[in-house]
């Protein structure tokens, strides 16, 4: 038998209650830690943004996955530095409010040699219409 559970903000009660029934029971139940990006955790997430994150957000989705970091420079001098570390940020603070589960990963991450240098930002393929629709929800409100 299979049994799917979902339970969208416990009381402290009930979800004490659930947990020591399946601590109880712990050797026949498996579970499985929902840790998809939905279209509401991901308008959240992008909600919670200041304005040069949702750039790289938004950037990254709309040229299909991947955003160099010159598209993202206004000025060929300046530096990005300051403008990611919102991503990671927000997904923490998020958690901690357990708006999306812990184990959820970072829609957007940096690519480039590392040390701080960054060779553009990389959305997974199949989070991009998840995004669009979040980028939508916000940006056309």
């Amino acid at each position: 038998m299979r049994i799917t559970l979902t339970v969208d903000d416990p009381t402290p009660e009930f979800q004490t209650k659930l947990l020591a029934l399946i601590s109880d029971h712990a050797q026949d139940v498996e579970v499985v830690a929902d840790t998809t990006w939905t279209e509401e955790r991901a308008t959240q997430y992008y909600r919670m943004l200041p304005a040069r994150a949702r750039r790289i957000v938004k950037e990254a989705v709309q040229r299909g996955g991947m955003v160099p970091a010159d598209a993202l420079r206004d000025n060929p001098d300046d530096s990005l530095r300051g403008h990611s570390a919102p991503l990671s940020r927000i997904l923490q603070r998020g958690k901690m409010l357990q708006r999306w589960p812990m184990a959820i990963e970072q829609p957007v991450t940096g690519v480039g040699p590392g040390f701080g240098k960054v060779e553009g930002y990389e959305i997974a393929e199949d989070l991009i219409p998840v995004f669009q629709a979040a980028i939508r929800n916000i940006d056309e409100k």
